[in-house]
C-alpha cells in the first residue's frame, strides 16, 4: 500500500496522465544458467524478498526482469536514486514506503527495495516538486548486465590440439611453465619483454569485477588479498574461494596474475595481487549496477589500482558512471571488453564511459595476428589483446565454481585449467600489462597509462587505427616508454537555461573528434542533475561538441524524463580545440507562444495560467498569470516546466470547447480544453501528450 503522501502525489500525477497505458511496459522472468552463457526465460515480473533472501543464502533462483521502452532488461523492484541530502533519505524511503538495500555515500546513492515497479516509482521521483522536496539528483533503473565470453570450450582436447598445431612448427619453451605451449597469448605481447625490464606487475593490486575467484587454485594460492561480496556486504578473506557464479572470474584473474613457478601457466603480471569483487553471484546473475557500484567504490577505496571488467551491456546507467569516474578521478585505470557482437557498437557500458580503457579481441592465426570475427567495433576501441582459445585457470574440484566439463586437471600441481575465448579473455591480458606500467609509474593518470598501451601497440590488419583493433595489438615492450606528458586531459561541460539559473539534467553530450590521423574518436557522456558532463581521462584533440535533449525519454542513453516532446528538445553545436584541462558552459534558449482558434465571447478578458510543476499546489507561488490579448499570449521569457490552463473572470454558464495552437520553437502544435459548466478553468492539452508539462528554457538575449 501506497503511504499517505505518496497516495496524494500519486492521484495529482495520475491526474495529469503520467500512468496512461502507453507508459506500461512487458516484464519476464530471467532464467540464469549456472553455466556463464545467460539465457532468457519469458516468464513473470516479480523478484520477491524471499527471492533475495535465497540468493543471499547461495541459492540459485530465477530473478525476474522487466524490458524499458528501448529493450534494455532491469530488475523491476529496485530503483537508484542519487541524493543531494543524505538527511533525506529516510523521507525518501517512506514515500515509496521502500526498504534501504544500500548506500554508497561516496557518490551519494542509495538503492531502495520497493513493492511497486521500478517504472512507476522513476515516474513519480522524476517530477520536479518531488525532486526538489526529497532532495533527489536523479533516479534510474537498476539494468542487467551479463559476462561477455563468446565460448567456453567443452572439448579441452579440441582447444588444445588446436593451439598446439599453431605453434608447433616453431615452438620453444617462452615461459619455462608447464603449459607453455598453449599460451600464445603471453608470446603475442612479447611479454617477457616486461618482465626482462624488471617489471611483473609487483605491488600492484589488480581487482577482477567478475563471478569471484578460486584462490585455492594452485597458480593462484597466494596471489588474492582480501576482496569483497556487495550482495552481502561480505569481506572475502585473502586467498579464499569465491566463485560462487561460476568460473569465469578464476580465469580471467589467472591471465592477470598465475604465478611464475612452473607449474601450469603463468599471468601477465605474476607478482601482481588479485582482489576478487563478484559482480556475478550465485547461478552467474549479475547483481544489478546497485550492488556493482557498491564494489567499485569498495575497490577503490580499498587499495586496487586496476578495474578488469569482462563483462557489460547496453543501458546508461548514471549511477555506474559516477562510480568509474569515481575511480578514474582517483588514479584506478578501468579496463572493460568491447564485446562480442561483432558490429560496431557505442552502447556497451561500462566499455562506452569516457576515460575507458576499451579492449577488442585478437586470434591466433599461425605466426600472425587477426581481429576475432566476433569482436565488437567501437569508435571508443582503445586496444586490442589475445582472446580465441586462451588457457587459464579455472575452478578447483571443490570449489564453488567448479565446471567438470569445461576443465582438465593436470598432474604438476593438481591443478584444473579451461579454455575459453571472447574480449572477456582479452582484457586481462591488458589488465595484466597495465599493472607492469603502473609498477614503473605508480602515480600515473589513466589516461597516461592508455596512452603507453597506444603508442606502442602493434599494428595489425587495417592500417592505423581503426574500430575494431583499434590502435593494435598491445606489447609489453611498452614498460621501456616514457611517461606521456601531454595527449589527454578532463572534460567538464555544464548545460543552464537561458538565464544560467537552471541546470539541466539528463542532455546527451558527444563529443566527435575531427582527426587527420584516421581516428574519429567519440565521447558520449549525460549531464547529471547540476546539469554537467563529465569526460575523464580522454584524449586531447579538436571536437565537435553536439549538446542535445533534454532526453524526451527514459532510452539507452539516458535518465529519467525531462521532457516530453521532441519540439522542447534543443541542440547546440560548437567546435573545441581541447588541449588541457577545460569547463565549457552552453545556454538553451527556446520561443514559445499560444494562439486560440475562434474562443467564444465568454473567453474575453481572461488570463493563461502558468502551472510551475516544480511547486506543487501546496505552496504559494506555483501560478504564473498572462492576459489573453488578442487570442495571442508570447511566454518565450519563462524557464522552467509548467503546465498550461485558461482561467476566466467568472463561472462559465455552459460548457465551453477551446482549441489553438501552441508554437514551440517553430513546431505548431495543437492543444485544446474543456471549461464543463460552473468552472472557471481548463487545461489545455496537447493532443498528443495529454496533461504534461511543457518545458522551456527561457529567451536568448
Amino acid at each position: 500500500m501506497l503511504g499517505d503522501e505518496k497516495s496524494v502525489r500519486y492521484a495529482f500525477l495520475n491526474r495529469l496522465g503520467f500512468f496512461s497505458t502507453s507508459l506500461i511496459f512487458s516484464c519476464f522472468t530471467v532464467t540464469i544458467a549456472v553455466t556463464l552463457t545467460i539465457f532468457l526465460l519469458l516468464s513473470s515480473c516479480a523478484l520477491t524478498k524471499q527471492g533475495y533472501e535465497q540468493l543471499k543464502e547461495g541459492q540459485s533462483t530465477k530473478p525476474s526482469v522487466c524490458i524499458d521502452e528501448t529493450g534494455n532488461e532491469y530488475y523491476p523492484n529496485r530503483v537508484l536514486i542519487g541524493y543531494s541530502d543524505v538527511r533525506k533519505i529516510s523521507q525518501i524511503l517512506n514515500l515509496l514506503n521502500g526498504r534501504l538495500l544500500l548506500h554508497i555515500p561516496e557518490i551519494s546513492v542509495i538503492s531502495v527495495e520497493i513493492t511497486e515497479d521500478a517504472k512507476r516509482a522513476i515516474q513519480l521521483l522524476e517530477t520536479e516538486g518531488i525532486k526538489n522536496k526529497y532532495g533527489i539528483r536523479y533516479a534510474e533503473y537498476v539494468y542487467v548486465r551479463k559476462l561477455v565470453p563468446f565460448e567456453i570450450g567443452p572439448l579441452q582436447e579440441v582447444n588444445r590440439a588446436l593451439v598446439a598445431s599453431k605453434v608447433s612448427s616453431y615452438y620453444s619453451n617462452y615461459t619455462g611453465e608447464s603449459l607453455d605451449v598453449y599460451l600464445w597469448g603471453l608470446r603475442a605481447i612479447k611479454v617477457k619483454d616486461g618482465w626482462k625490464a624488471g617489471y611483473n606487475g609487483d605491488g600492484v593490486i589488480v581487482a577482477v569485477l567478475d563471478t569471484g575467484v578460486d584462490g585455492t587454485h594452485p597458480d593462484l594460492e597466494g596471489q588474492l588479498v582480501e576482496g569483497y561480496r556487495p550482495l552481502n556486504d561480505e569481506i572475502l578473506p585473502a586467498g579464499s574461494d569465491s566463485s560462487f557464479g561460476g568460473a569465469h572470474g578464476t580465469h580471467v584473474a589467472g591471465t592477470i596474475a598465475a604465478k611464475l613457478d612452473g607449474k601450469g601457466i603463468v599471468g601477465v603480471a605474476p607478482r601482481a595481487k588479485i582482489m576478487p569483487v563478484v559482480l556475478f553471484d550465485n547461478g552467474g546473475w549479475y547483481v544489478g549496477d546497485d550492488y556493482a557500484a557498491k564494489g567499485i567504490v569498495w575497490a577503490v577505496n580499498h587499495g586496487a589500482k586496476v578495474l578488469s571488467n569482462s563483462w557489460g551491456g547496453s543501458g546508461y546507467s548514471q549511477t555506474l558512471k559516477e562510480a568509474f569516474d569515481y575511480a578514474l578521478e582517483r588514479g584506478v585505470v578501468v579496463v572493460a571488453a568491447a564485446g562480442n557482437s561483432k558490429s560496431t557498437q557505442s552502447y556497451q557500458y561500462p566499455a562506452n564511459y569516457p576515460g575507458v580503457i576499451q579492449v577488442g579481441a585478437v586470434e591466433f592465426n599461425g605466426g600472425n595476428y587477426i581481429i576475432a570475427d566476433f569482436s565488437s567495433g567501437s569508435p571508443m576501441i582503445s586496444v586490442c589483446a589475445p582472446g580465441v582459445s586462451i588457457i587459464s585457470t579455472m575452478p578447483q574440484k571443490d570449489s564453488y565454481g567448479h565446471e567438470a566439463k569445461q576443465s582438465f586437471v593436470i598432474p604438476e600441481n593438481g591443478g584444473y585449467y579451461g579454455f575459453m575465448t571472447g574480449t572477456s579473455m582479452a582484457t586481462p591480458h591488458v589488465s595484466g600489462l597495465v599493472a607492469l606500467l603502473l609498477q614503473k609509474y605508480p602515480t600515473a593518470k589513466p589516461w597516461q597509462i592508455r596512452k603507453m598501451l597506444e603508442q606502442n601497440a602493434l599494428d595489425i590488419e587495417t592500417t592505423g587505427y581503426d574500430e575494431k583493433a583499434g590502435y593494435g595489438l598491445i606489447q609489453a615492450n611498452a614498460v621501456e616508454d616514457d611517461l606521456p606528458s601531454s595527449g589527454g586531459l578532463d572534460y567538464q561541460l555544464t548545460v543552464t537555461d537561458a538565464y544560467s539559473s537552471w541546470r539541466v539534467p539528463s542532455v546527451s553530450v558527444s563529443l566527435l573528434g575531427i582527426s587527420s590521423t584516421g581516428r574519429n574518436v567519440r565521447y558520449f557522456a549525460k549531464t547529471n542533475t547540476e546539469g554537467i558532463a563529465k569526460f575523464i581521462g580522454i584524449d586531447s584533440g579538436r571536437y565537435d561538441v553536439i549538446v542535445s535533449g533534454p532526453d524526451t525519454k527514459v532510452n539507452s542513453n539516458g535518465l529519467t524524463r525531462v521532457a516530453f516532446r521532441k519540439a522542447e528538445e534543443r541542440t547546440v553545436i560548437f567546435q573545441a580545440a581541447l588541449v588541457d584541462n577545460r569547463n565549457n558552459a552552453v545556454r538553451f534558449s527556446s520561443s514559445a507562444s499560444l494562439r486560440l482558434v475562434n474562443p467564444p465571447p465568454a473567453v474575453v478578458n481572461s488570463q493563461i495560467v502558468f502551472v510551475d510543476v516544480t511547486k506543487l499546489p501546496t505552496e504559494t507561488g506555483y501560478e504564473i498569470a498572462m492576459n489573453l490579448e488578442e487570442n495571442f499570449v508570447d511566454f518565450s521569457e519563462l524557464s522552467g516546466q509548467y503546465l498550461i490552463k485558461l482561467r476566466l473572470p467568472q463561472k462559465a454558464d455552459t460548457d465551453i470547447l477551446l482549441s489553438g495552437t501552441l508554437t514551440l520553437n517553430g513546431v505548431e502544435i495543437p492543444v485544446n480544453g474543456k471549461i464543463t459548466k460552473n468552472s472557471t478553468e481548463t487545461y489545455l492539452s496537447d493532443n498528443n501528450v495529454s496533461y504534461t508539462w511543457w518545458t522551456l528554457f527561457g529567451k536568448a538575449e
